[in-house]
């Protein structure tokens, strides 16, 4: 009985960082707009940071865009200036980076890949400079849930431009 509450409790907090990322001060009010709702965010749904990801190009949704070894779609932000994230703290719960370095697969340029290196040290995979995230809720490869999200998260393109 105590385990089960410690989840609960978990589970909990789990929701209420989810429900804050992304947010700061000038769009807090755009963070409530998102299209999942916190309990469908898990942190199962995103892939382990590896050390040989490849981006490759295919069509989801009608749209032909980037995804990764395993068909997960692939996101920008476009707060984001070229070769530097914008996303840090809470927003990267729900928008985990796509950790380079990283190949090129079927349909992607190699010439347009690179990696940055973030304020935390870690590395992160950009396409035309543009830094890579997934989305937490797209639970299986081929969702794209967070395709619009906040007018400010969007698919990636095979030209590396936003998908709209």
């Amino acid at each position: 009985m105590k385990v089960q509450r410690y989840v609960l409790a978990g589970l909990a907090a789990i929701g209420l960082a989810v429900t804050s990322a992304c947010s700061s001060t000038d769009d807090a009010a755009a963070a409530s707009t998102t299209p999942e709702s916190p309990q469908s965010v898990s942190a199962t749904s995103v892939p382990a940071a590896a050390d040989n990801h490849t981006i490759g190009v295919t069509s989801l949704g009608g749209r032909e865009v980037l995804v990764d070894e395993a068909g997960r779609a692939l996101y920008l932000f476009t707060k984001d200036a070229a070769g530097v994230s914008a996303c840090s703290g809470e927003c990267l719960v729900k928008w985990p980076v796509l950790a380079g370095p990283v190949t090129a697969g079927a349909g992607a340029d190699p010439a347009a890949i690179s990696t940055i290196t973030r304020p935390d040290g870690g590395s992160q995979a950009t396409y035309a400079g543009k830094p890579l995230y997934y989305f937490a809720a797209d639970a299986a490869p081929g969702d794209t849930r967070g395709q619009g999200a906040m007018d400010v998260w969007y698919l990636v393109g095979a030209d590396g431009e936003a998908v709209r």
